[in-house]
C-alpha cells in the first residue's frame, strides 16, 4: 500500500489549527523503485528516471490538473467554513466577557478579557498551498543502480501528471529541508503512465562553484555546472529496464513560485529551445515547437 507522501505530512503540520485532525487528499503517490535483480513496473504509474555523478536530491511538485484544484478547492473551503464556526463560537465567549466586565460592580476586580478572535476570511485565511501536498522527493539515497566511478541512476514511481521541478532538495526527517529552490524560474514536464521519462544527467564533479551572472544584480546565486544535461546515445539504460518505454522529459518553462522551505533561492539554468532570461523575467523558446 502507498503512503502518504512525505512532503503533504510535512505539510500538514506546519499548517495550523486549520486542518491539523483533517485529512488531506492525496495527490500523489509515489515510491522509489528499489535496487532489486529484478523489477516489475506498473503500467498505471508513470516512472521518472535521473541520472548523475553524485548522490543528488531533486525535488518535484505536481502541477495542478482541474480535478486537482476542484479538490484542494474544496478541501480548503471547507477548512475555511470550520475555522469560522470557531471563530462564531470564540466571538459568542468573547460577547459574554465583555458585558460581563461592564455589569460588574464598581471596584470589583475584573477577571481579564480573552483575546478578542480575528474572523477568518478568504483573503486572511491561512491554508496549506496545494504544491506542498503534491511533492515528490526523489534521492539522495534509495538509488536504483549504484555504479562505482561512474552515473547513478534514480528511478521514482509517481502519479501520472505534469511535474515542476522544484530544486535540489532534500526533505529532512524533522520536516525541514536542505538544498536550494528553483524559485526563481524552473521547468515542468508530463509523465505518463507506462512511460519512464528520462530527466537527463546531472554531472556536478567537475564544478561546484557558485556564481552570479556578470551584469544582472536580479539573479541568484547559481552553481557553475549545467543542470539536468539530455543523457544522449552514449549514457547507457540499466538493462533491467531495455523492455521499458523510455523517453526523454519534454520541458517547457514553468513560472515562479514561494520559497516554501527557507531555502537557498535559485533558478534553474537556460536551457537551450526551452526557455532563456532576460534579467529575472523568463522567456518561453517553445512556442511552435
Amino acid at each position: 500500500m502507498k503512503k502518504l507522501l512525505p512532503s503533504a505530512l510535512i505539510a500538514l503540520s506546519l499548517a495550523g489549527p486549520a486542518i491539523a485532525k483533517e485529512k488531506a487528499p492525496v495527490f500523489v503517490e509515489t515510491a522509489a523503485v528499489k535496487d532489486k535483480p529484478a523489477i516489475a513496473l506498473n503500467s498505471a504509474k508513470a516512472y521518472v528516471m535521473l541520472r548523475s555523478d553524485i548522490a543528488v536530491p531533486l525535488y518535484l511538485m505536481k502541477v495542478p490538473t482541474a480535478d486537482d484544484q476542484a479538490t484542494y478547492d474544496k478541501f480548503r473551503a471547507d477548512a475555511l467554513a470550520k475555522a469560522h464556526g470557531k471563530y462564531v463560537k470564540k466571538q459568542a465567549e468573547y460577547n459574554a466577557a465583555v458585558k460581563d466586565r461592564a455589569g460588574a460592580p464598581k471596584g470589583a476586580a475584573l477577571p481579564p478579557l480573552p483575546d478578542k478572535p480575528i474572523e477568518p476570511t478568504e483573503a486572511n485565511f491561512q491554508f496549506t498551498p496545494f504544491p506542498l501536498l503534491a511533492g515528490v522527493a526523489i534521492g539522495p539515497i534509495n538509488r536504483f543502480a549504484k555504479a562505482d566511478g561512474g552515473l547513478s541512476t534514480y528511478l521514482q514511481e509517481l502519479t501520472p501528471g505534469e511535474y515542476r521541478i522544484y530544486g535540489p532538495l532534500a526533505m529532512a526527517p524533522n520536516g525541514g529541508a536542505m538544498g536550494s529552490c528553483f524559485c526563481m524560474g524552473s521547468v515542468a514536464f508530463a509523465a505518463k503512465a507506462g512511460e519512464i521519462v528520462d530527466l537527463g544527467v546531472i554531472a556536478a564533479k567537475a564544478n561546484l562553484t557558485v556564481k552570479r551572472p556578470e551584469g544582472d544584480s536580479s539573479a541568484p546565486m547559481i552553481l557553475d555546472v549545467p543542470f539536468l544535461v539530455p543523457a544522449g546515445a552514449s549514457v547507457a539504460i540499466d538493462p533491467r529496464l531495455s523492455r521499458a518505454h523510455v523517453v526523454p522529459a519534454r520541458f517547457r518553462p514553468i513560472g515562479k513560485l514561494p520559497n516554501y522551505f527557507g531555502v537557498t533561492i535559485n533558478r534553474i539554468q537556460a536551457i537551450p529551445g526551452v526557455m532563456r532570461y532576460d534579467r529575472d523575467r523568463i522567456v518561453d523558446l517553445t512556442a511552435g515547437s
